[in-house]
């Protein structure tokens, strides 16, 4: 039996009329009558008795329409069951420069206007969360801009600038990619996002790029940055309160850098309540950088 058919017969029943019906499923009213007529064969009965400017159920067909009020009544308590259930949690995956820095002003915002959600929030390399949004794992992703599947649907949040820190006196306060030519560079772990984008931009202008130390932890990074191990790259938002405390140099690049930070989910949850509302939160939000 197709689920059409059934539908199309139990709209017909319920509202007593095919032009109603028809109305309501926007469907031209012949093919609402191919449909009720092919469930009668189906069942190899008659549902309806036909006559010129009426009809009316048969034994059977009000049979059949008691059930189909039962099974489209179950269904509509499934879809608020489901409705429910997604405007109670929301998991967000998001790198760990982002979830620091970012994500909590956003999800205030969000718990203010939503106050019963619960938020659930995991760090992970780009690559990492990416992986977690696709296995369903996590509702969005708040990540640096890395390759994605073609089921997944990416919104550019922001492009914020970048900037070498570096407790090097002999520095200028502003400088080119060039003038960083083999000087110890501290970059995040393999795999990163940011790690990756940073040595595909020196390579591309053929700059030689000494890497110091690789690091997994920014608050690691930015103590080595401070103890004068080497320098190392970071967005505003993540150095701003170490720049006033002078812990060390923001030194600004007069080349181009940045990167780009995109909100992610799959196609097939980007009509969630819950993951609107938080986009809507993150584009209303105020992007340092």
């Amino acid at each position: 039996m197709y689920f059409n058919h059934l539908k199309a017969f139990y709209h017909v029943a319920d509202c007593r009329s095919f032009t109603l019906a028809a109305q309501k499923l926007n469907l031209s009213q012949p093919t609402l009558s191919l449909q009720v007529q092919s469930l009668e064969r189906q069942y190899g009965i008659p549902l309806i008795k036909r006559y010129k400017k009426a009809f009316e159920l048969t034994e059977e067909g009000e049979l059949v329409f008691s059930y189909a009020q039962s099974i489209f009544a179950l269904l509509h308590d499934l879809e608020n069951s489901i409705e429910d259930l997604n405007t109670r949690s929301l998991k967000i995956g998001s790198t760990p420069t982002l979830a620091h820095y970012i994500l909590p002003g956003i999800i205030q915002s969000l718990k203010e206007t939503h106050p019963k959600l619960k938020v659930q929030l995991y760090t992970g390399l780009s690559r990492e969360v990416l992986e977690m949004v696709v296995n369903f794992e996590y509702h969005v992703g708040l990540i640096s801009r890395i390759d994605y599947p073609g089921n997944i649907v990416r919104r550019p949040i922001a492009e914020p600038k970048l900037y070498f820190i570096a407790s090097d006196p002999a520095l200028p306060d502003e400088i080119h990619l060039e003038q960083l030519a083999s000087y110890p560079i501290i970059l995040p772990e393999a795999g990163s996002a940011t790690r990756d984008y940073l040595i595909g931009e020196f390579q591309r202008r053929d700059i030689p790029m000494n890497i110091c130390i690789d690091c997994e932890n920014a608050q690691a990074i930015k103590h080595m940055v401070h103890l004068g191990m080497g320098g190392a790259f970071f967005p505003i938002y993540a150095i701003a309160e170490d720049i006033q405390e002078k812990k060390y140099r923001k030194i600004g690049i007069l080349d181009d850098l940045h990167i780009t930070v995109d909100l992610i989910c799959l196609k097939d949850r980007k009509n969630i309540k819950m993951v609107k509302s938080f986009l809507s939160a993150v584009q209303s939000h105020a992007f340092p950088g």
